[in-house]
């Protein structure tokens, strides 16, 4: 069995915010300059949301995810969001990104939210995880995507 890796919290690691902007700018860039908008508003509110997360090994980042009240979608009736999933290509494979996802929904969970959302264009991964398909958006800029929920999970795991 693999051994779970530490998640950490952007906001309780001020000092890697850097690091984490920067690693996501080379890995993926298309959603570099949104996820460093919401490291950012991390640090300007005190509201729960929006949350980075992200997940080293040997000092070194090899994933992330935010958790956040709005998605980038025409709806805005579901909150909140897992967003900006992402594990690094070379550790793929080995279920980080189903360490992701049960962070996320332990911590919306224990934010008192119910159920969890993600969009996506993958086919057959989060359905793996348990998300259920509940339909198809458009996102602000009129591409489509699922939109996938799941329950949450109330634990003192991540508190």
């Amino acid at each position: 069995m693999i051994q779970p890796l530490t998640i950490h919290s952007i906001r309780d690691n001020p000092m890697n915010t850097q690091q984490l902007k920067s690693y996501v700018a080379n890995h993926w860039p298309p959603v570099s300059n949104v996820f460093s908008d919401t490291i950012d508003q991390c640090f300007a509110t005190e509201n729960a949301l929006p949350q980075c997360y992200y997940i080293m090994d040997n000092e070194q980042i090899i994933g992330f995810y935010q958790l956040l009240e709005k998605e980038l979608i025409e709806r805005t009736d579901l909150s909140p969001w897992i967003s900006c999933v992402f594990i690094d290509e070379n550790r793929r494979g080995e279920r980080l990104i189903e360490q992701l996802l049960l962070h996320g929904r332990i911590t919306a969970g224990n934010l008192g939210f119910d159920k969890v959302y993600l969009t996506t264009d993958h086919i057959h991964l989060y359905e793996k995880f348990g998300f259920r398909e509940i339909g198809i958006d458009r996102f602000v800029w009129g591409r489509p995507t699922k939109i996938y929920e799941h329950h949450t999970i109330k634990s003192s795991i991540f508190k």
